[in-house]
């Protein structure tokens, strides 16, 4: 909690200021005990980290390969020595080598859409009553969305259409997000005006189409290694942390073996399974162009969570 920033609110716009959906989270802090907080991936793995002891994590290397036997994993590494484990979790992302070295599979979706993601510094950057709320609008083709994530820091992206692959320069993706804010989000620009180019990072979106099972014996995934999502609901990381909890969960259940794999993924199947479609199919509504088109839209979301904002997000702090 105190790595991070408490948000207290989310607000979904359309860019001409249409407002379509307000969220009050004090409902969900008095359900769960605990605010809704932004913080910094580097911020989360720094907090994370400092939990363990200090020869436990072993940078500079990679898996090279893995052989299992009936009780125990090895994983040969790229330096030339090599673990034996009971159990491997491969949690390597969207791209996962322990996914291919396991043989189960993995075909990535591109959603159309590239994005931008970057750090703005300054304490006051934009009006103080907005310090703990949320925004993301809607624009055609594009959206911005953004939070303060510390005393003197706001998070921002935004995601564009664009074909997939295709990269820019620093100075060219400035140049090409000053000219989005500028047509849709005007309002917002101090925040690129606070951002070195350099610091601004461009990704494809893509989720990864379901897996037939994130294990095989004793080798199994968990996070965007086993069911990567489109950052819509902004569950990616949050998504991995749960995974994490819940195979532990069944660790001390059935203990080191493939059988708690089965039963942290048969546990975990459904929620992952609506995140990543739900995520996809807001993905393929918000960056619309047509009015008339943009107009239904609107309308439909205002209804979807006509007093269901609290009920989705309700829904997105399960583990199951």
């Amino acid at each position: 909690m105190a790595a991070g920033w408490a948000i207290h609110g989310i607000t979904l716009q359309d860019y001409n200021g249409d407002i379509l959906q307000a969220s009050d989270l004090s409902a969900v802090a008095k359900l769960f005990g605990f605010e809704t907080v932004a913080l910094h991936r580097s911020a989360l793995q720094r907090v994370l980290s400092e939990q363990l002891p200090s020869d436990v994590i072993r940078f500079g290397t990679e898996v090279k390969s893995l052989s299992q036997s009936t009780d125990a994993v090895s994983a040969l590494l790229t330096d030339g020595s090599s673990i034996h484990a009971k159990i491997v979790v491969g949690a390597d992302g969207l791209h996962s080598q322990i996914r291919s070295m396991a043989s189960l599979g993995g075909t990535l979706r591109y959603s159309g859409s590239s994005s931008y993601r970057a750090m703005a510094k300054g304490a006051n950057l934009l009006p103080p009553e907005l310090d703990h709320d949320a925004y993301e609008i809607w624009g055609k083709g594009c959206r911005l969305g953004f939070s303060k994530i510390g005393t003197d820091g706001y998070y921002w992206y935004m995601t564009f259409d664009s074909e997939q692959g295709k990269s820019f320069s620093p100075t060219e993706r400035q140049a090409h997000a000053e000219s989005l804010f500028r047509e849709f989000f005007p309002k917002w620009i101090t925040l690129l005006e606070n951002t070195p180019s350099e610091a601004i990072l461009q990704t494809d979106i893509s989720d990864l189409k379901s897996l037939q099972s994130w294990s095989r014996d004793r080798i199994g995934l968990i996070g965007d290694a086993a069911h990567a999502t489109t950052p819509n609901l902004g569950q990616g990381g949050a998504m991995a942390v749960e995974d994490a909890y819940a195979l532990t969960n069944a660790v001390e259940e059935v203990g080191l073996n493939g059988d708690a794999f089965k039963l942290y993924e048969k546990r975990r199947r459904e929620k992952v399974n609506w995140t990543v479609s739900t995520s996809w199919s807001i993905g393929r509504m918000c960056h619309m162009k047509n009015p008339v088109l943009r107009s239904l839209r609107n309308l439909a979301v205002r209804k979807m969570f006509r007093g269901g904002g609290e009920k989705q997000i309700r829904k997105l702090y399960s583990i199951g």
